[in-house]
């Protein structure tokens, strides 16, 4: 069978048509779905996603309410839950992050890597003891293009990545996002050399990030962590020690991570 049977085999196969539902569900802006809505989201039939929504519904996946209307269900939030205080890269970021915090002062946060949706998410912050302070959008997907994080990421992703965003559409997000490929792909590469990305309101008006890249069991980039502040509280002086501690943080973030898949490897 080639590849794309193998493909086509797999999306006839419940399991999988079921996961699909439930990643279209976990992906959307939305909180409650129509079945005709994921039927053309994932371009099935209505009734195969109400047979699989209703599978979904017997295992407490999906929940389904009085509208008729369905939104995941406890059952799969307690699964999920459950799986991330279990991972390897949650314990060790949740570790770095208060250190980091507790070395820089300033809000500390983890994002993630989608190598599929080649975007970004937030999934981990730990606020500065200061009364002034950024909050980050958690669980939220933000293009690679705008903001410190993103940034430290597309700096090291494989370079038919880096091409595809970069030739592809640069929205700004503040009036100081980069949009120009030629200007952007320089500064990466200068990023790449560094190490670290700094920002000043590129992703939110009047904050200032400090990211660097994290890196998986095989040298891939999985996410980046760093610190934000309010741009009228850095200090261009203390711009090197907040880089040296935002390196040391996702340092130790990468070395858990390798860590972890040589004790799995070897278990």
């Amino acid at each position: 069978m080639d590849a794309l049977g193998a493909g086509d085999a797999r999306r006839r196969h419940p399991l999988a048509r079921g996961i699909e539902v439930l990643t279209a569900m976990v992906d959307s802006d939305q909180d409650l779905h129509g079945v005709r809505e994921l039927a053309t989201r994932l371009d099935v039939s209505p009734s195969t996603v109400h047979r699989l929504l209703a599978d979904l519904e017997s295992l407490g996946l999906v929940s389904r309410t009085p509208s008729g209307s369905y939104r995941l269900g406890l059952e799969f939030l307690r699964l999920a839950w459950s799986a991330t205080d279990r991972l390897p890269l949650h314990e060790a970021s949740v570790e770095a992050l208060h250190a980091l915090t507790d070395r820089s002062g300033e809000s500390a946060f983890f994002g993630v890597y989608s190598e599929r949706r080649r975007q970004m998410m937030f999934t981990l912050t730990v606020e500065s003891p200061h009364p002034l302070r950024y909050t980050l959008p958690t669980h939220e997907w933000l293009p690679l293009h705008a903001g410190a994080s993103g940034l430290a990421i597309l700096a090291f992703v494989p370079e038919e990545v880096r091409a595809a965003v970069l030739d592809g559409p640069l929205p700004p997000s503040t009036d100081r996002t980069p949009t120009d490929a030629p200007h952007l792909r320089a500064r990466l590469d200068a990023i790449r050399a560094e190490g670290v990305a700094v920002t000043h309101g590129e992703r939110v008006t009047g904050g200032v990030a400090i990211a660097a890249p994290v890196f998986g069991a095989f040298g891939e980039v999985v996410g980046a962590s760093g610190v934000t502040l309010p741009e009228a509280r850095f200090d261009d002086g203390d711009r090197t020690a907040l880089e040296s501690a935002v390196r040391d943080a996702a340092a130790r973030i990468s070395e858990h991570m390798v860590g972890s898949a040589k004790r799995a490897s070897t278990g």
